[in-house]
């Protein structure tokens, strides 16, 4: 998957500001090509343990792709972002049990003293790796 510079830049920022609570956001793109991180309210009853991305900003953006394109091609929510402040980017448990096929998930988390950023789809029952093309 293709991913602009700014996207990878954009989601590390978002899960900084909102430490120690987790951040949520969509990944907006067109084929094999994230264009844009919008980042979303999160609803989660525990946000310092869970995320939860608002309907209503996820509605907002469904819309908005609706209205546009980008260099010709039809933009659409194409996936989400959220961060692990405390571990690292890797899926849990609760991260595969809200998980659906079809969707770029992308975690923000603790590497070292640094933060990473990784990306995944569900394929089946578990999440297999995403190689992420930076643009």
């Amino acid at each position: 998957m293709r991913v602009r510079r700014r996207v990878l830049e954009s989601i590390v920022a978002h899960a900084r500001r909102e430490q120690p609570r987790e951040c949520c956001g969509l990944l907006i793109g067109a084929d094999d090509e994230v264009f844009e991180a919008v980042a979303a309210a999160n609803v989660a009853s525990d946000p310092l343990r869970e995320y939860e991305v608002s309907p209503i900003d996820h509605f907002a953006e469904i819309r908005r792709c609706r209205a546009s394109t980008t260099h010709g091609r039809p933009r659409e929510v194409v996936g989400g972002y959220h961060s692990h402040p405390r571990s690292a980017p890797e899926p849990s448990p609760t991260d595969l049990e809200r998980a659906f096929e079809g969707f770029l998930y992308v975690i923000a988390g603790a590497i070292g003293d640094g933060m990473g950023v990784r990306a995944y789809r569900l394929i089946g029952d578990r999440f297999e790796s995403v190689e992420l093309e930076i643009v």
